[in-house]
């Protein structure tokens, strides 16, 4: 899977984003397929596979923050534009359409909570033998 860099466009296109999104969760989604062909005794395995979990993770998690920290961005210079003019309607339906997409893509951070818990939970049921480092389990926990 080749790195994209965040911009606007990817921010502003929600099918695009949530297209992103769905390729970097591909990990998770095949999580039972990939843990079944994946020898669950070799520690050695679990952790390469550990490690392609979290890069999936931290990744995601990037282009959600980005993507907020850009909206929130061209927010703030809406609504510094709307205390110059509070009747612009057309500003003020800019930033409602803007609003909406911020809330979409925030939602994107449950939606990871909840994919990365199911993930972990067949991840440490299957490998067994392998511990999570716990300031790992705390970076993961955190995002």
């Amino acid at each position: 899977m080749e790195e994209i860099e965040v911009d606007s466009s990817i921010c502003y296109n929600l099918t695009y984003f949530k297209d992103l999104m769905k390729e970097y969760r591909k990990i998770d989604d095949n999580i039972i397929l990939r843990m079944n062909t994946t020898d669950t005794h070799s520690e050695q395995a679990c952790a390469e596979f550990f490690k392609q979990l979290t890069k999936a993770y931290s990744k995601r998690g990037q282009i959600i923050n980005r993507c907020l920290k850009i909206i929130d961005q061209e927010l703030e210079k809406k609504q510094k534009a709307l205390a110059d003019d509070p009747y612009d309607n057309d500003l003020k339906n800019q930033m409602f359409v803007e609003e909406s997409k911020r809330r979409m893509i925030s939602n994107e951070i449950t939606v990871e909570e909840i994919v990365r818990d199911r993930s972990l939970t067949v991840f440490k049921n299957k490998c067994r033998m392998f511990h999570i480092p716990k300031e790992i389990s705390e970076i993961i926990n955190r995002q």
